[in-house]
């Protein structure tokens, strides 16, 4: 199930201003449909870059937050809604990490692939999901690399398998599973479908060692698209 946080917003006299208090995400936008998308993608990447596994969000209305929330919006108009993480493409995922490891600029990247240092900027945003295959091959020939398309079966699991998303950074997210027979009896690296995505199992990994999940392992994960 997609984790779904408490969000504040008012009104200024700019736009909007909006707050995930439990994740202290914040963004302000002109309109309101704005700050909503905003504030999907900043949760999203709050996730994706948190270094342990995040808290499930337990506030449902102003009044559940701490006292010192409750009190800065004490006063002011307050529309509370719901907010989930936006879907971050795994293959900007896969080219930021790319690019992060061969220590050139976007600039230089650019250069190279005769294009605007914007262009390679595009590839490797997390919400972008227009890529070319020929932008890929391009990419990776002047990066020395290869270009690897594959399809692959997933491995169907029961419903609530994989609890949450993953977290650790785009450079090592990690993916915590319970220890069903559909994977703690499966050969590594696995690939995975659940009602929270694709996933590669990679690795298992001993980045967390949480007790609140029993009879569950963490896995270097990738998502994929």
């Amino acid at each position: 199930m997609t984790l779904t946080y408490l969000a504040l917003i008012t009104q200024t006299s700019k736009g909007y201003a909006g707050l995930i208090p439990e994740l202290t995400v914040l963004a302000n936008k002109n309109t309101l449909e704005q700050l909503k998308e905003t504030l999907s993608q900043g949760l999203a990447l709050h996730l994706l870059d948190a270094e342990h596994a995040t808290p499930k969000p337990r506030a449902h209305h102003l009044t559940d937050l701490p006292a010192e929330v409750q009190s800065a919006y004490r006063g002011r108009e307050v529309e509370e809604v719901f907010v989930t993480p936006a879907p971050v493409n795994p293959v900007s995922v896969q080219v930021e990490r790319t690019l992060a490891a061969s220590g050139l600029s976007y600039r230089e990247v650019a250069r190279r692939m005769g294009t605007l240092p914007a262009a390679v900027a595009q590839l490797a945003d997390p919400f972008y999901w227009d890529h070319r295959v020929v932008s890929l091959r391009q990419l990776a020939a002047v990066l020395n690399l290869a270009l690897d398309l594959e399809f692959v079966q997933a491995v169907e699991l029961p419903p609530g398998a994989i609890l949450g998303p993953p977290w650790g950074g785009l450079s090592t997210p990690k993916l915590r599973v319970r220890n069903v027979p559909e994977v703690i009896d499966a050969a590594l690296p696995l690939t995975v479908k659940s009602e929270l995505g694709t996933f590669r199992l990679i690795r298992k990994s001993d980045a967390d060692g949480s007790t609140e999940w029993m009879n569950s392992t963490v896995y270097d994960a990738r998502e994929l698209r």
